[in-house]
């Protein structure tokens, strides 16, 4: 039997579709799954590390509070007055406007002089708490995880003994065992020296109970989850762990009540609980499967005793596999149906033009955006005219996208790099600024009344502005909101230079200042636009390294309401190759170990998100000038033109 070549083309096309169509469905089923299950679990630890740095500067936050209540002076003076009401007073006081749950004082021997939850209660020892005992020994303040017995916890009082007790709730995947109640409570602690004359002669400390206490993970639900629903319960959940129990979470057991007693599986306690180890993966969670992250809690001997959980519910990635893959079988679908009704009529009206265009098509797979030569007066002609008109159309949209694709994967680059040094310094930079604060504070409170004291003062005010700047990064990153303020832009220019005035770098630059005083108030975050003077002057200075001029002046249009501010220095200049790069983040022409190359672009940042624009012009060997232009807002007054 003879078959014509147009029923060969048809079968054969029929058959390249459907086979094509089948092979694409397995292979892109694949690929979506795995990328969501890469993308699950990326997400599930994203949410872990934000949980645990939240908690850990909860920690510091306590830690922080102990430390100046045990440097202040009026509870040196009470504590030295041997007056144990005074004591008692200040210390019940400041326990309930700090909201701590245990604040107690210690004598030097570890012996409670007051508690702040219990007054009638003192005199016993505590000289046997990790915490106390390290404190007493090492001279300085400790702060982090602790375990405390139901016997401790009566003495601070039987409500707070009674908020630790949760009862054990069995459910089909948990780990087996007798238990029937866990008593015991999980604290966060931070201890802190009490130094006169150089000894020590007591200890402050403080907790505060995690057990029934939902704060933290409802607090994490609302930043991580926004609180969101799926399947009438939480689309993710947070829970903290006391060794393998549930003392306080979101998760919900069949009641919509909070599972609180329930147990971890056998593995993941065999994991993270016995051998220290982070857990990512599936895990049954009291009544479902989640896509889940365990991270150990430890204490001060670095024994761990419980543990972190975030989870994703499964259902919902399943649900979005289910829903992606069926979108894309009926693309599949319906882009074979169609592509075969073409290849019907091709076939059928033509044979050689339609050779030409399948020839050209490959060409256009391959890159080359060639046009068809056919000249006709028919449908084929108009068909030929169209396919033309198509690879140009491909050929401009390719070349917008390429460039697109560029610039979005660029930036996109660049702000994951300055996230994870966002999330770097915060980690990295807490604890130092704590200690300097602490220790500065201290300084400041015993010299009070002194040369010293004004500036000892400064350096604890620029210690917190230092902490306000690892924020400030941070709000480059992740775009947060400013704290804006009503402010006069002369005041943040000054407060900059008069500081950087004193820094060696500056002995031979000559600083001239030339403001417009009637430049008027504008809102705008006063920290963060210290930091970007600061910034822009300290570069000038690092490009005079022989010392020159650095002209600061300000002024302000009625015509266009901008307020302008430059900077220009008489020092080296830039090159005009890397006058576009000056904004990019990590770009640097400093010599390595001494520029991130971060400043200009936080820098650039800070401005945009006040509207503003910021512009740089430099001549090599001449000097750099760098101008800042800022809208006022329409409710502030300001002069108007004459």
């Amino acid at each position: 039997m003879k078959i014509n070549l147009r029923v060969k083309l048809t079968l054969s096309f029929i058959l390249v579709v459907l086979l094509t169509g089948a092979i694409s469905i397995i292979i892109g089923f694949n690929l979506i799954l795995d990328k969501l299950v890469v993308q699950a679990q990326s997400t599930v630890m994203s949410h872990l590390n934000s949980s645990e740095l939240i908690y850990a500067d909860d920690v510091d936050i306590l830690n922080l509070e102990i430390n100046r209540i045990s440097v202040s002076e009026e509870f040196i003076e009470a504590f030295l007055s041997d007056d144990r009401t005074k004591l008692q007073d200040l210390i019940s006081t400041r326990r309930n406007e700090l909201s701590i749950d245990i604040l107690n004082v210690t004598n030097a021997n570890g012996r409670i002089m007051v508690r702040g939850r219990n007054p009638d209660l003192y005199g016993d020892s505590v000289i046997g708490e990790i915490y106390v005992k390290k404190t007493l020994q090492e001279k300085h303040s400790f702060s982090g995880n602790g375990v405390f017995l139901q016997t401790y916890l009566q003495k601070e009082g039987t409500d707070l003994g009674q908020q630790a007790i949760v009862r054990i709730v069995k459910t089909p995947r948990s780990r087996k065992g007798d238990r029937l109640i866990e008593d015991r409570g999980l604290m966060q602690v931070a201890t802190s020296p009490v130094i006169h004359r150089g000894k020590v002669i007591g200890v402050i400390y403080g907790a505060n109970l995690i057990n029934n206490n939902f704060g933290f993970v409802d607090r994490m639900q609302r930043l991580v989850y926004e609180n969101e629903d799926y399947d009438t319960s939480n689309a993710g959940n947070v829970t903290i762990f006391l060794d393998d129990v549930r003392v306080s979470t979101n998760v919900r057991n069949e009641n919509n009540d909070r599972a609180l007693g329930t147990l971890v599986s056998e593995k993941v306690y065999d994991t993270v609980i016995q051998k220290g180890e982070t857990w990512l993966g599936r895990a049954f969670v009291v009544n479902q499967w989640y896509i889940s992250a365990y991270q150990p809690l430890r204490d001060l001997d670095n024994n761990v005793i419980g543990m972190i959980y975030v989870g994703i519910q499964e259902k919902l990635f399943q649900d979005i596999n289910r829903q992606t893959l069926l979108f894309y079988i009926l693309m599949i679908l319906a882009g074979s149906a169609l592509a075969l009704l073409l290849s019907l009529y091709f076939i059928k009206t033509i044979l050689t033009p339609y050779k030409t265009l399948i020839e050209s098509s490959k060409q256009l797979a391959r890159g080359s955006y060639i046009k068809v030569d056919i000249d006709s007066r028919d449908e084929v002609g108009d068909l030929a005219r169209a396919y033309n008109k198509m690879i140009a159309a491909i050929r401009e949209r390719d070349e917008k996208l390429r460039d697109q694709t560029e610039q979005q994967l660029g930036q996109s680059e660049k702000l994951a790099s300055l996230g994870r040094m966002a999330s770097g310094i915060a980690h990295e930079i807490n604890n130092p600024l704590t200690g300097i604060l602490t220790y500065s504070s201290m300084l400041l409170e015993d010299f009070r009344g002194t040369e010293f004291e004004e500036d000892l003062q400064t350096i604890v005010d620029e210690t917190m502005r230092c902490r306000k700047i690892v924020k400030g990064v941070l709000d480059f990153a992740r775009e947060t909101r400013l704290e804006k303020e009503k402010a006069n832009i002369n005041d943040a220019l000054k407060q900059a230079i008069s500081l950087l005035e004193r820094h060696y770098n500056f002995f031979n630059i000559e600083i001239i200042l030339n403001l417009d005083e009637n430049i008027p108030e504008i809102m705008l975050d006063l920290n963060l636009m210290r930091s970007v003077f600061s910034n822009l002057a300290v570069n000038a200075a690092d490009a005079m390294p022989n010392g020159g001029k650095l002209m600061v002046s300000s002024r302000f249009s009625p015509k266009t309401h901008l307020i302008t501010i430059d900077f220009a220095d008489t020092g080296i200049g830039i090159p005009p190759e890397n006058l576009p790069k000056i904004f990019d983040p990590f770009f640097t022409t400093k010599e390595p170990g001494k520029g991130t190359g971060l400043g200009m672009a936080v820098t650039y940042g800070i401005i945009k998100r006040h509207n503003g624009t910021i512009d740089i012009s430099s001549e090599p060997g001449v000097g750099t000038k760098v101008t800042i232009e800022l809208p006022i807002d329409d409710e502030i007054n300001y002069p108007k033109p004459s």
